[in-house]
């Protein structure tokens, strides 16, 4: 049987010159911030946020949790890459990844004409610092690079969409010849953990005052929580255990009657815990959290009007971006679990010059994006790696993040 290749040399020849994006999910950032699997609850974490019959206790519990086993770890700096890389040594290997990838794009709009832009979009809904620290990285030494995250200002810098629409040249000291400056737009459609607000405008910094804020309010009633009482809270997002079939069996409404009594208050005290409003200090807790500028796992997204036009800024773009001539998208370690970006990505589909570059991780993956998206022909939409099936056994790549670093590398040999 005849084995159907993509070579990097072929991939790197099919989409040069043209209009080039990617949407990066959470898959990316795996080794270094955990991913949330509900699979067991048989519903997402959207869906159950989202449950109208839930109480502002319960919705403020699930907030508490979501910041404790998720949000508080897109905090990303080098110290903790290494202390993260001690214990699981994947860690390290993926900044690595991220870096290799920053560097691989850089080397290949290099390399591109001057008919047009030399430029890159990268949309991404993940909150972590990962692109910023691969950014900061290359950028030593790939100078002739710029990477731009939307923000301007030297001591403060502040998040406008229209940062984005930059043609960076460079010239000799005499003027004599100018060139087009390779760019990388860095699109954070969910926002950021490194973003604040300040005076009604989004400011973007490392040192985040907001987040030190709602960890340390959060902190204060974690820390006086016993998770045993608590085992499905427990299992589901801070041990990642498998529930017993006991526990499955009902585990939605088991899980709805332990929010009720997630909060500061002692298991014992009966009255306190059937009140439906949240608890004092989870009312502190909603009033800093409210205030991070990421969305919410909800399909109702957004507690403030500023950086909500700030993502519906952002998804123009996307489909602006998607409806140009001769344009690629590549998708990598998304589930398309946002219905915005999906109606989007959908709707494009019309455009007769778009390809798009689905990269699955394996076949379970593909089956679920195949159904999102569609089948629409392998002219519009290519799910990679293809697959190899001989000799009885499934030998198709995972595609990881190694797959993706691989598709760019400009190598000619077929795939592993």
């Amino acid at each position: 049987m005849t084995k159907k290749t993509l070579s990097s040399d072929q991939f790197l020849k099919d989409i040069q010159g043209k209009n080039l994006n990617f949407l990066i999910g959470a898959g990316a950032s795996v080794g270094l911030v955990n991913t949330l699997d509900l699979s067991q609850l048989g519903e997402s974490f959207e869906d159950l946020y989202s449950d109208k019959q839930l109480t502002s206790q319960q919705r403020a519990a699930l907030d508490l949790i979501w910041f404790k086993s998720w949000i508080q770890d897109t905090l990303i700096t080098k110290e903790k890459i290494d202390e993260i890389s001690a214990k699981k040594p994947d860690g390290k290997k993926t900044f690595e990844n991220y870096k290799r990838f920053v560097n691989n794009l850089g080397n290949f709009l290099n390399r591109e004409g001057y008919d047009k832009p030399k430029r890159a979009n990268i949309f991404t809904t993940n909150y972590d610092s990962l692109f910023e620290l691969a950014f900061d990285e290359v950028a030593q030494n790939q100078r002739m690079i710029y990477f731009n995250d939307g923000s301007r200002g030297f001591l403060n810098r502040y998040i406008s969409t229209e940062n984005f629409n930059l043609n960076i040249s460079h010239s000799a000291m005499s003027d004599n010849f100018q060139r087009s400056i390779p760019t990388i737009n860095l699109l954070k459609i969910h926002g950021s953990i490194t973003w604040d607000l300040e005076d009604q405008r989004i400011k973007a910094t490392i040192n985040n005052d907001i987040f030190e804020e709602v960890r340390i309010a959060a902190d204060e009633i974690i820390n006086n929580i016993d998770l045993k009482d608590f085992p499905i809270i427990d299992k589901l997002f801070f041990h990642k255990k498998k529930l017993s079939d006991a526990e499955e069996k009902d585990s939605l409404q088991s899980l709805k009657s332990e929010l009720s009594m997630f909060n500061e208050y002692p298991q014992d005290d009966v009255f306190a815990n059937l009140n439906e409003a949240p608890s004092p200090k989870l009312l502190e807790f909603e009033k800093v959290y409210s205030k991070l500028q990421v969305v919410n796992p909800t399909k109702d997204k957004f507690r403030e009007t500023v950086f909500q036009q700030n993502y519906y800024q952002l998804l123009r773009m996307l489909s602006f971006e998607l409806e140009k001539r001769d344009s690629v998208l590549i998708v990598f370690g998304f589930s398309f679990a946002d219905e915005h970006i999906l109606e989007i990505v959908r709707r494009s589909i019309v455009n007769p010059y778009l390809k798009v570059y689905v990269i699955y991780y394996d076949k379970k993956a593909k089956q679920n994006l195949e159904n999102k998206l569609g089948k629409v022909g392998p002219n519009k939409i290519e799910f990679i790696p293809y697959r190899d099936v001989h000799d009885g056994g499934d030998c198709t790549t995972k595609g990881g993040f190694n797959y993706l670093n691989y598709l760019f590398d400009g190598k000619s040999s077929s795939e592993e």
